[in-house]
């Protein structure tokens, strides 16, 4: 079995283990240690997404991307690019997420 770099390329590793995801799986790290919710890093169009969901409430998911922006990484809302947070700050982005879930449960 040879090396097949059409395979390769066609894979997308550099998307799969590149800083957009290394953020997106701290990021995943902070919610997995609260207790209530659900995450894990989807694929939309073509770019990994944190979506994040309350127990028992799927239909109040929200997706969580990571873009580079104006020379720095930040943590923004998938649907509309809106910034959350800095990367360096996953627990603040956290914080964040909760509060729009529990507004969302709310109405």
């Amino acid at each position: 079995m040879g090396f097949d770099q059409e395979r390769f390329a066609a894979a997308n590793v550099a998307g799969a283990f590149g800083p957009r995801r290394l953020y997106l799986a701290a990021l995943d790290a902070v919610f997995v240690a609260r207790r209530g919710l659900g995450c894990g890093v989807v694929v939309r169009e073509g770019g990994p997404v944190l979506r994040v969901v309350a127990e028992g409430a799927a239909g109040r998911a929200v997706e969580v991307g990571c873009d580079f922006l104006d020379g720095r990484w930040w943590f923004t809302w998938a649907d509309s690019g809106r910034t959350i947070g800095v990367v360096e700050d996953p627990r603040a982005v956290a914080d964040e997420v909760v509060r729009v879930l529990r507004v969302e449960a709310a109405r």
